[in-house]
């Protein structure tokens, strides 16, 4: 009798358990994404951004953006840079103008290690993650209009380019000027953050400084070539200060630093400082990066010929220099974009964000100095850090409406 009851008891708690198995099973089972797109806009940034940067031409970073294209059945063309370029049509077929969208491939803050992404429940991270939110958003639009999810008035071309819109020795815009894809106006993306609208008022250089000490061979040949010429007091005081190779690092910078209330209208900061050294615990070489800022032109030039100037007074014996501009932002006059300003700002509001306007160097400034209203939009919220960037899982959504709102609203207007 009693082995009758135990078996009734045994049978009765394995159901009670089988039961609350399957109800786990069902209360914790996978849910359908409530936003798809997003999912995979952050899928694509966060592979995107394990991919080496910045290389020639960014050709890693460029096949996956074409194989996400291909997978998708969207045409694209690629120019004779690299730059890929998709044109997307509006409800009416082929319009004359279109809308531009632009972003850069390139990450300078990519490394091997740090740029692994990494997801937790609320954040994204990884070196330049934020960097390729930019190409990830391009992406996303493409794959929103292909699915016929998103429909537009007029026609937009998305630009992936493969060189920094800063470098001095491209234009990534050139093809642009032509008729037939000059937009009638432009939209940069930038990683963060949504409801920021970035006007390109301030122009920019950016410049590396080098200074080399002279080995002792070459030291003793400057020496022999003393014993017979006449050296200039300002030689003379460089040469002591090839000794101290990172304390002469340290006073150029203070200098800059010194010099950079005296006039509001310019900014000069302190990028990278360093000293480098191999065998000898005496530095050989040294670096200084310096950031230049203003909304004057001349002024703009003007500084930049003066630390010309100054660096080449370090060519004396027992020290050698170096300068190069690495990058180069025109000031633009923003009151060309205030009809766009306007636009992305209501597109904010629609979304409940709030408009920040903030002034500073855009590549935006090329398309403005050319005739065409541009500004910049931020898509999610986060911290753009030295070894990794964090981002606001979700806020990627809010970024991605964001933008085909603003797109929406861009090419909905009639008269430009």
């Amino acid at each position: 009798m009693m082995n009758f009851f135990e078996t009734v008891k045994n049978s009765f708690l394995r159901g009670v358990n089988s039961l609350s198995g399957r109800m786990q099973l069902f209360f914790h089972r996978p849910k359908k994404p409530a936003a798809p797109l997003a999912d995979r806009l952050l899928a694509d940034a966060l592979l995107l951004g394990e991919i080496p940067s910045p290389t020639e031409r960014e050709e890693e970073r460029a096949v996956f953006v074409a194989e996400r294209l291909n997978s998708l059945s969207i045409p694209h063309t690629i120019d004779g840079e690299g730059n890929i370029i998709v044109r997307l049509h509006g409800r009416g077929g082929r319009s004359a103008e279109p809308l531009l969208l632009f972003t850069g491939l390139g990450s300078e803050r990519w490394n091997s290690f740090g740029s692994l992404g990494h997801l937790d429940t609320r954040y994204a991270s990884g070196a330049g993650l934020a960097d390729a939110l930019g190409p990830a958003a391009l992406l996303s639009v493409a794959e929103s209009h292909n699915a016929g999810l998103s429909f537009w008035e007029r026609d937009i071309i998305l630009l992936f380019s493969v060189f920094g819109f800063d470098d001095p020795s491209k234009d990534a815009f050139l093809s642009f000027t032509e008729a037939r894809r000059r937009p009638f106006a432009a939209l940069g993306i930038r990683g963060f953050s949504p409801g920021v609208i970035f006007t390109p008022a301030q122009g920019s250089y950016r410049v590396e400084i080098k200074l080399y000490r002279e080995t002792e061979e070459e030291r003793k040949k400057a020496e022999e070539r003393k014993k017979h010429e006449k050296v200039p007091e300002t030689q003379e005081k460089t040469t002591n200060a090839a000794g101290d190779l990172t304390g002469t690092l340290v006073n150029m910078a203070s200098g800059y630093l010194e010099k950079n209330g005296e006039d509001g209208d310019l900014s000069i900061n302190i990028r990278r400082i360093e000293a480098r050294t191999v065998y000898d615990r005496v530095p050989l070489e040294g670096v200084l990066e310096l950031d230049l800022e203003s909304s004057n032109r001349e002024k703009l030039d003007g500084a930049l010929e003066k630390i010309k100037a100054d660096t080449e007074k370090y060519n004396a014996e027992g020290l050698a220099s170096s300068l190069q501009v690495l990058s180069s932002i025109p000031p633009a006059d923003p009151a060309l974009c205030g009809k766009l300003a306007k636009i992305l700002g209501n597109a904010a509001k629609s979304l409940k964000l709030k408009p920040v306007e903030r002034s500073g160097a855009d590549p935006s400034s090329f398309l403005v100095n050319m005739g065409i209203p541009a500004l910049s939009i931020g898509l999610a919220e986060g911290r753009a850090g030295v070894d990794h960037d964090t981002v606001e899982i979700a806020t990627v959504e809010t970024g991605r409406l964001l933008l085909e709102r603003c797109i929406e609203l861009i090419t909905g207007e009639e008269q430009w």
